[in-house]
């Protein structure tokens, strides 16, 4: 997993937005960008997925999911993209496929993986319930990763000291107030806009409480989420509830190094696949270089196994909450759409990567319809 930068520094994810499953159980036919749908818009969505479930040749089971009480399976069709995947009840595929049905429970039955490190790992998410699922492979949790839920700072990045002002409201801020000057969250606590860049939420000084409806990214998500492996991508991560365009879903946190040192892992551990670089550049233009950048390989979150689509559904957004230091914004994820239950949760990793201007590296398996084949840089 790797995100781009700028330039091809070993591999490198941007935080440079574009401001202008494994499982998916909506029943929806396909996984398409859309923002919402209505009960209405499922059962028609449904209604389509049977009228042609006879029109493709099985691919594979690629999830499952339980709705309302009763298993569903997630099917692949060949030669489709995965935006093209519908649903079974378990009733219809022991009709329609019950070899592949049986395969595909034989291998359920258990991981093939000793997870147990992963169980006590994700214990220390705060807020968050996370499970985990390997079916594919004997892999098991990476050798020396500490689970932290905030930023923590090499002896060489300087400590954000840019003072936030602060407001005297209480219970909530309201109209006037300079911190709800701008709106970044509806009643919900969902953004608002979601190619929005920058969010300033209510620092530690206001007096507003933390009920206050500007005070999102700090209270943590508390999304359901599952680790899933795949045969292509390794790790990767989907929702176990549906999510609504604009939830919050987790902030990318780590190890904050300099671009110098960033640079030095990034090549070396670029040959093993192993870079989780993110570069803190969303306030930068697209010609220059960040100063700073988060390495999440060691020490980081649930984001650090979120994995790379050209066709995703969330996207990164700087969140200043204690300073306005803009070379050291935190960066937090958000839906861009609605998100189904067992959808894998990904990223755009070169959000602004431009074929024959930007380096390829390796291939990208995210199965999109308009994947561009490999990782730009």
């Amino acid at each position: 997993m790797a995100r781009g930068g700028t330039k091809q520094r070993g591999t490198r994810r941007s935080a440079k937005a574009n401001v202008t499953s494994h499982v998916s159980s909506d029943l929806q036919s396909a996984h398409q960008p859309v923002v919402e749908s209505s009960e209405g818009e499922i059962e028609e969505e449904k209604e389509k997925a049977t009228s042609s479930r006879r029109s493709f040749e099985l691919e594979a089971i690629v999830g499952d999911a339980k709705i309302e009480g009763v298993q569903h399976f997630e099917i692949q069709w060949k030669g489709l993209g995965i935006e093209h995947n519908s649903w079974r009840t378990k009733d219809e595929m022991e009709i329609e496929y019950p070899k592949t049905l049986a395969e595909y429970l034989l291998a359920l039955e258990n991981n093939r993986a000793n997870v147990s490190k992963f169980n006590r790992l994700f214990q220390y998410a705060k807020g968050q319930s996370i499970s985990v699922l390997n079916t594919v492979d004997d892999v098991d949790c990476p050798e020396d990763f500490t689970y932290i839920n905030h930023n923590i700072y090499s002896d060489e990045v300087p400590r954000p000291c840019t003072p936030m002002f602060w407001c005297e409201c209480t219970n909530g801020c309201h109209e006037g107030c300079e911190c709800a000057s701008e709106t970044n969250y509806n009643k919900d606590g969902r953004l608002i806009s979601v190619g929005k860049g920058r969010i300033v939420e209510c620092g530690p000084l206001c007096k507003c409480g933390d009920e206050c409806i500007n005070r999102v990214v700090q209270n943590g998500s508390k999304v359901e989420l599952e680790l899933r492996r795949y045969l292509h991508k390794g790790w990767g991560v989907v929702t176990k509830s549906p999510l609504k365009k604009g939830t919050f879903v987790a902030e990318y946190v780590g190890e904050v190094i300099t671009t110098d040192e960033a640079e030095r892992r990034g090549f070396k551990d670029k040959p093993q696949g192993l870079t989780y670089l993110y570069d803190l550049d969303n306030e930068f233009f697209a010609s220059d270089c960040s100063d700073f950048s988060i390495d999440a390989k060691t020490h980081g979150n649930i984001s650090r196994f979120f994995n790379h689509s050209c066709n995703p559904n969330m996207n990164t957004h700087s969140i200043y909450i204690e300073h306005r230091d803009p070379r050291l914004h935190r960066l937090a994820i958000f839906a861009t759409r609605y998100i189904r239950i067992g959808e894998e949760l990904t990223i755009d990793y070169s959000p602004g990567a431009v074929e024959g201007e930007s380096v390829k590296t390796d291939p990208c398996h995210c199965g999109a319809t308009n994947c561009r084949k490999f990782m730009f840089f």
